[in-house]
């Protein structure tokens, strides 16, 4: 199975999916290819952007893919302590640190939702501001928004800025976890992918290199010479 459309078809299967990245692994491209493949097939598309990280992302995209607008489009922004975003007029802005003040205000707007695509970006970002707020933010929004029937959630997480414990937080509440990074092998500088846990567990543990081409990601065997 390609390794977007095991990601694709474990998000659909158990949620949720943490991606964990670090800089370099491309994960915006990821994130592009995921929601357009996974977006039809939900009612709704929510996005939940902490510290202006979908503005950011939005115009990494934009500059990278022509259709990004239109993937992107008609979605319901969440933008907690916006600056740039306030531009955006997002659906609900949200202006505080407390992690259950900024839960009980998500769920007092969404309400109980079904058969929604989730994508919660910069929350990394949030708990480099507020470190003491993180391991409260991450299981009360992960809680939140996992709980309806037929939702999907996709969290992407920069592992790197973040002591261990921090990571172990994160990486237990995820059902799907996968990490991008990247490697550097006789002296090339490479992208991994490995599948840490997923509900196909003959993939599980196993990895691929891959390059962002034109329209695609291209994965090879990380057995094999790139």
């Amino acid at each position: 199975m390609n390794p977007l459309e095991l990601i694709t078809t474990a998000s659909k299967r158990i949620t949720p999916t943490v991606l964990n990245y670090q800089i370099g692994s491309d994960i915006e491209s990821v994130l592009y290819h995921l929601t357009k493949r996974l977006r039809g097939e939900y009612e709704e598309f929510v996005i939940i952007s902490f510290q202006d990280a979908y503005t950011s992302i939005s115009k990494y995209l934009k500059s990278i893919y022509k259709d990004a607008p239109e993937v992107f489009k008609d979605t319901y922004l969440v933008s907690v302590n916006p600056f740039l975003e306030e531009e955006l007029n997002p659906d609900l802005p949200v202006k505080t640190k407390d992690a259950e003040i900024i839960t009980g205000r998500i769920r007092a707007a969404l309400g109980a939702k079904t058969n929604t695509l989730f994508l919660v970006l910069g929350l990394d970002l949030y708990g480099v501001k507020y470190p003491e707020e993180l391991p409260i933010m991450i299981p009360a929004i992960i809680r939140l928004l996992s709980k309806g029937e037929n939702n999907n959630l996709l969290i992407p997480f920069n592992i790197k800025i973040f002591p261990e414990n921090i990571v172990e937080v994160v990486n237990s509440f995820a059902l799907n976890l996968f990490k991008f990074g990247v490697e550097v092998k006789r002296g090339e500088i490479k992208r991994k992918l490995t599948i840490i846990r997923s509900p196909f567990v003959e993939y599980n543990l196993r990895s691929w290199y891959y390059m962002i081409v034109p329209n695609k990601i291209v994965f090879l065997s990380a057995s094999m010479e790139v």
